[in-house]
């Protein structure tokens, strides 16, 4: 069976958070208009959209679309690496480098500071809920030690079956410091014709949330300037972030929810694998 590079789930990736964001950023602007959050006059100000204009906004919504999440995987994916290691690494109990030991140059320490900064309510929920009440438990754990063994096991079989030297390995250390899973998973894509649907579905599905945790991320700073510019500390303002900051967070655990899921897949057809022996 051959993939369809232009599948239900790949093009929704894209299109819903471009055309959610240009519809935020003509949100963005009727509150700058009006200076007030104000549903009625939000509404009326959408567009109507014309038949003659329905191709030119999916296509700015497709191409949007790809830029978002491209700036997403440079950001909320950077950081959730950094900060948990690759699933392939926390799904088999692999030690890695924290979010500041593996910063060894300048620009490297710049752009961790950097994150934090731009994905601020993400980060400090994820500090808060994420380690002092558990949380991250429901997206890096590890599995158990039986499966962790049997999977380190195929990997090995798989090394040597590819010509890898039979030295190289958990055994000698070094795939612990190796991206493996790149392996893993095109092995698996490639045998696995069952699965194959399955893997891509996961892929598109924590893009989109990874893009969308992006976009909360940037609906938070928008209302802080907002607020800065016009100087309006209220109630509605504080209610606004907060909101906004819970969702980012959801849309982060979600995103690392499914980018376990997509790495678990892969590793669990290995380890039914009955030709790799």
């Amino acid at each position: 069976m051959r993939q369809n590079p232009f599948s239900l789930y790949d093009f929704m990736g894209y299109f819903i958070p471009g055309a959610t964001s240009i519809y935020l950023i003509q949100i963005v602007n009727t509150i700058k208009k009006s200076h007030c959050v104000d549903l009625d006059v939000i509404l009326i100000s959408f567009p109507v959209i014309k038949t003659e204009g329905i191709l030119i906004f999916l296509i700015l919504s497709y191409v949007f679309g790809h830029l978002l999440s491209y700036v997403s995987s440079i950001t909320i994916e950077k950081y959730a690496v950094w900060k948990y290691g690759y699933p392939s690494k926390y799904l088999l109990d692999i030690n890695t480098n924290k979010y500041w030991t593996g910063a060894k140059r300048f620009h490297s320490i710049f752009w961790r500071i950097s994150l934090i900064f731009i994905l601020l309510p993400t980060v400090i929920l994820d500090f808060i809920l994420g380690h002092y009440f558990g949380f991250k438990i429901f997206y890096s754990s590890k599995l158990d030690p039986m499966l962790v063994k049997l999977i380190k096991m195929k990997i090995n079989c798989l090394a040597e079956k590819i010509g890898m030297n039979s030295e190289t390995g958990f055994q000698s250390g070094e795939a612990n410091v190796s991206n493996f899973n790149r392996i893993i998973l095109h092995y698996t894509y490639e045998n696995s014709k069952n699965h194959q649907s399955k893997l891509s579905n996961y892929v598109a599905i924590y893009g989109f949330l990874r893009t969308f945790t992006l976009i909360t991320n940037v609906l938070f700073w928008y209302f802080i300037y907002h607020t800065l510019f016009y100087g309006v500390f209220d109630l509605k303002f504080y209610l606004t972030i907060t909101v906004i900051s819970i969702i980012s967070y959801i849309f982060f655990m979600s995103f690392m929810k499914f980018y376990r899921r997509y790495t678990l897949e892969g590793l669990m057809i290995l380890a039914i694998d009955k030709e790799i022996v």
